[in-house]
Parts: C-alpha cells; sequence; structure tokens
C-alpha cells in the first residue's frame, strides 16, 4: 500500500531513473590533451636581426610577422610607424642591405643574416644626423608621424644622388604621405644638406694637408664601360696591347 499522504498512483523514489541534469544548448566537453592535435596552425620561429650594427635575437615568434611588427613590438624600435600596413605612406621605411623598403611588406624571418637600418641608426654619437637636423630647422617636422620615413628616403635619395634637383627629390619622396608640412619645408632640408656637405667639402680641401681624402668619395657610382667592358682592340678599358688579356 502507499504511503499515507502519497498519492495511490506516485511511482516508488527507488523505481525513478537517475538521469544527469544536462543543458541541451550546452557544447561538447573538449577532448583530453593527449586527443588534440600535435600540429599547430601558427608555426614560430627564431632567427638573429642585425640592426644598426648589432645582433638582435628574436625568439619564439610567429613565422608571418612583419619586419616593422618586430622592430617595434619586439625590439622596441618604434621610430618606424604603421600608417597603412600597406606598404603605401611610407612612415614605416627602414633600409634592408641598403636599399629601401616598407617594413609592413618584408617578412621578419626574410631578412636574418641582413643589414638592416632604421631611423634611430641614423644619429652618430647620440647627435642627430645632418638629414634629421635640416628637417627640424627647415619645419618639416610637423606632427612628426612621418618624420622618421621621410628621413629614411632623404638618407637614400642623398648617398647615390648627392646634388638631386627639386623634381629627383619630389620623385624620390613621392611614395611617402604628409598631411602636415606640404612638402615645402621637406624640398628646402634637402637643398640645406646639399650645401652644407658642399661646404664641408671644400674646408677640408683648404686644409693644409691639401684634404687628400676630401675627393674619396664613399657613395660615388663607379664608372660603367661599354658592352662587356671590353673595347675594340680586345682590352679592358682600353688599357694594355690586348695580348694574354682579355678579347672579345
Amino acid at each position: 500500500s502507499a504511503p499515507a499522504g502519497a498519492p495511490a498512483d506516485a511511482p516508488e523514489a527507488a523505481d525513478a531513473p537517475a538521469e544527469p541534469l544536462t543543458d541541451p544548448g550546452s557544447a561538447p566537453a573538449a577532448p583530453a590533451a593527449d586527443e588534440q592535435p600535435s600540429h599547430s596552425e601558427h608555426p614560430l620561429a627564431s632567427y638573429v636581426l642585425r640592426v644598426n650594427g648589432a645582433d638582435r635575437p628574436v625568439t619564439d615568434v610567429w613565422i608571418g610577422e612583419s619586419l616593422l611588427y618586430v622592430l617595434r613590438e619586439r625590439l622596441g624600435l618604434a621610430g618606424a610607424k604603421d600608417g597603412c600596413s600597406q606598404g603605401e605612406c611610407g612612415a614605416c621605411s627602414v633600409q634592408v642591405d641598403g636599399r629601401l623598403v616598407a617594413s609592413c611588406l618584408v617578412l621578419a624571418a626574410t631578412a636574418a643574416g641582413s643589414e638592416v637600418r632604421t631611423v634611430e641608426g641614423l644619429a652618430t654619437g647620440g647627435r642627430p644626423s645632418d638629414v634629421q637636423r635640416a628637417l627640424a630647422e627647415c619645419g618639416a617636422v610637423q606632427c612628426g608621424f612621418c618624420v622618421p620615413g621621410l628621413a629614411m628616403t632623404m638618407h637614400d635619395l642623398l648617398e647615390g644622388n648627392h646634388a638631386p634637383t627639386d623634381q629627383e627629390t619630389r620623385q624620390a619622396i613621392s611614395g611617402n604621405l604628409c598631411r602636415c608640412s606640404g612638402y615645402r619645408g621637406i624640398l628646402d632640408a634637402v637643398r640645406e644638406v646639399v650645401a652644407g656637405r658642399e661646404a664641408a667639402d671644400e674646408a677640408a680641401q683648404a686644409e693644409p694637408d691639401g684634404g687628400a681624402d676630401a675627393h674619396q668619395d664613399p657613395a660615388r657610382i663607379p664608372h660603367q664601360t661599354g658592352p662587356h667592358g671590353i673595347t675594340g682592340n680586345g682590352s679592358v678599358n682600353g688599357s694594355g696591347s690586348g695580348s694574354g688579356r682579355a678579347s672579345a
């Protein structure tokens, strides 16, 4: 007979099946650690970047990180700016093996073993370079965001062309966007650097020793010879009689 006070048709508690209370919308439990996939979707890499003359190790980072990200976030060199991440604004310009590049488009791992120079490497003995000083003195520094890239572009220009015209300067900085300066101060800064370097060369030549080293131009472009560098008489650059030397 049923206990007193209970309905006659109520089932006994011992007869009720024990079912766990679950939420139908809950996610399935995660697999055990030994069931997790062994591969990683983001492979890591370690390498050494040579930046501004010093070796800088980069350890256990995602292999797809850009040179700009590694310079700023891994190495603390925040001079290069992230303006567009598409290589359009020039704010992240640096030199890799002497070539001007947009660091936001370069994989940092591919620059291992190369010489990287950033705006922090332009100063000498803690003193800004003549290009950096000229940019400040000519009013080209406004908000300052694009100036590091402009300084790198100007250095790159003047290393290959020691007396650029205004048109050549405009062409060189065409990849550097500047919202503030109007570019006039940049052109003035290039002229000031050229004039200052020419004056320094003249002063060196006027010294008592004759400025023997003043004519040695480290950035001079080598003279280009004719096809294969061989003249009609079979000698190299027209020297020698041609017998026993280079021939066509």
